[in-house]
């Protein structure tokens, strides 16, 4: 007779002779099966099988004392697929896996084939979990379009749908009107839609507050007008589309308080005023990658939108830093800033004012830039409160910045400071730099660097760094390491 296993996964096979299911084991069971055997006993090779130990006949599965919230707070970590092959193991892990709280969120990703999506949806629809979804996610090239139409039309508490590379038909977006009447965002990337779908959108879904249209095909600047007229948007993405006048679309996006121009090649600074001058509530822009907008553009923006607390500017290649300054000097609300990619950033332009502080600046990119220690020192001594900072790519900083950082900024929670990849120029920040980090800042919990000899940046200094903080009762750090092939 085969003697019972029993695998991380709970799994053991049932005794012929046993009817009655046996008693569950107490805690001295527990600990005299497991120093009754050695470690020869258990299998660890490197094949992806899991840890598999034999048990005495009348020994249950150990699973069974793991509680239902438990077990329920372990699947939340599981995929779609995974979800699904685990509700193959037991009835008991069928009933959790198909428990409501799990599905809020329906994600079919390229690891699915046509077969298990077709399985999944199933029974999803057998066991009524469809109807709990609140946000679909499809981002995967075999999914037809009968397939979306079928999870629209069984999806009633549907707020959100995200769609990429896929098509959004007429059909697919009467569905969406007439399904799903809480549906709040619309997503899509990269993919294809109509003029006439965003009209029925905007006709329709009267509850629409987002729509994402990041390089999507056949769309007009007709199409866009429908959508910022009939709905109450409060964000809209432009990124990447091609073919819209902004200048006609801007009388619409007086109540716009989010907008992402994005890669936008065709605005300029005229059709950036034409815009700033209607959408006085604007909070939130990106212009990253915006080629034609200069510091005339940036100087309008600021004058129009003082409350903007989010600005995106990177990679723009005709903005300098006096643009830079300008948006320093002027919004005195800003939280997040990016400047990654900027070459001409140094020396940076900081207010005039020495009392103009930037309290609410908690974010800034400084990634790939020309930045240097004299800039870093003066930025510390006006954000009090950052708390992430990103200076990937930075080889001009060194020890001397990143002490003035932990002296200045206290609550700083994460910082980049990885190399530049291809780039034969090291970071020179070495581990003195960081041990000023990990000593200065107590909220600090993640750094980015790139291994170095060279700079004594290795993975037991950073262990040591840990049990310092961990002594001092500090929260401990989480090190994200990229090798870095340094040469003599």
């Amino acid at each position: 007779m085969d003697s019972p296993i029993i695998s991380c996964f709970g799994m053991r096979k049932k005794s012929k002779a046993s009817s009655a299911p046996p008693p569950m084991p107490s805690k001295k069971d527990l600990y005299s099966l497991s120093s009754s055997y050695s470690q020869s006993q258990i299998v660890t090779s490197s094949t992806p099988f899991p840890l598999i130990i034999p048990l005495p006949p009348n020994m249950p599965s150990l699973f069974r004392l793991l509680s239902n919230e438990l077990v329920l707070y372990i699947f939340r970590l599981l995929s779609l697929n995974d979800l699904c092959t685990m509700a193959r193991v037991s009835k008991r892990l069928k009933e959790l896996a198909y428990d409501k709280t799990l599905w809020r969120t329906l994600a079919i990703t390229n690891s699915f084939n046509k077969r298990r999506i077709s399985h999944a949806l199933k029974m999803l629809e057998s066991t009524s979990r469809l109807a709990c979804v609140r946000c679909v996610n499809l981002n995967n090239v075999a999914i037809k379009q009968a397939t979306i139409e079928y999870i629209i039309m069984h999806t009633p508490a549907l707020k959100e749908i995200r769609l990429h590379n896929l098509k959004l038909t007429e059909k697919t977006a009467k569905l969406l009107v007439s399904k799903c009447p809480q549906l709040e965002q619309v997503m899509m990337e990269q993919g294809k839609t109509s003029d006439d779908c965003l009209e029925l959108l905007a006709n329709g879904a009267i509850r629409l507050k987002s729509i994402n249209l990041h390089k999507v095909e056949n769309i007009t600047t007709a199409g866009i007008c429908h959508i910022i007229k009939n709905t109450n948007l409060s964000f809209l993405n432009f990124n990447g589309i091609s073919g819209w006048d902004i200048r006609t679309l801007a009388p619409y996006c007086a109540h716009f308080t989010s907008m992402d121009l994005g890669s936008s090649n065709n605005l300029s600074d005229e059709d950036l005023k034409a815009l700033t001058q209607q959408c006085k509530k604007l909070k939130f822009i990106s212009l990253k990658n915006c080629k034609m907008i200069t510091d005339n553009g940036v100087g309008e923006l600021v004058r129009d939108c003082p409350q903007l607390t989010d600005l995106n500017l990177s990679t723009c290649a005709k903005i300098t830093r006096v643009g830079v300054g300008s948006a320093l000097q002027h919004l005195h609300l800003l939280q997040s800033l990016n400047l990654s990619g900027f070459k001409e950033l140094h020396p940076l332009m900081l207010p005039l004012c020495p009392y103009r502080l930037l309290p609410n600046l908690t974010s800034i990119d400084l990634s790939f830039t020309d930045a240097d220690n004299e800039d870093l020192v003066g930025l510390s001594n006006y954000c009090a409160n950052l708390k992430t900072l990103r200076l990937a790519g930075c080889s001009n900083v060194s020890d001397s910045a990143i002490y003035a950082i932990s002296q200045k900024c206290k609550k700083l929670t994460s910082i980049d400071l990885t190399r530049e990849l291809g780039s034969a120029q090291p970071m020179r920040v070495t581990i003195a730099g960081i041990e000023d980090l990990a000593k200065g800042c107590p909220d600090l919990h993640k750094v980015s660097l790139s291994y170095s000899s060279r700079n004594n940046i290795t993975k037991r200094a950073i262990m040591d760094l840990n049990e310092w903080r961990i002594e001092h009762g500090y929260k401990v750090i989480t090190f994200n390491l990229n090798e870095e092939i340094v040469t003599a």
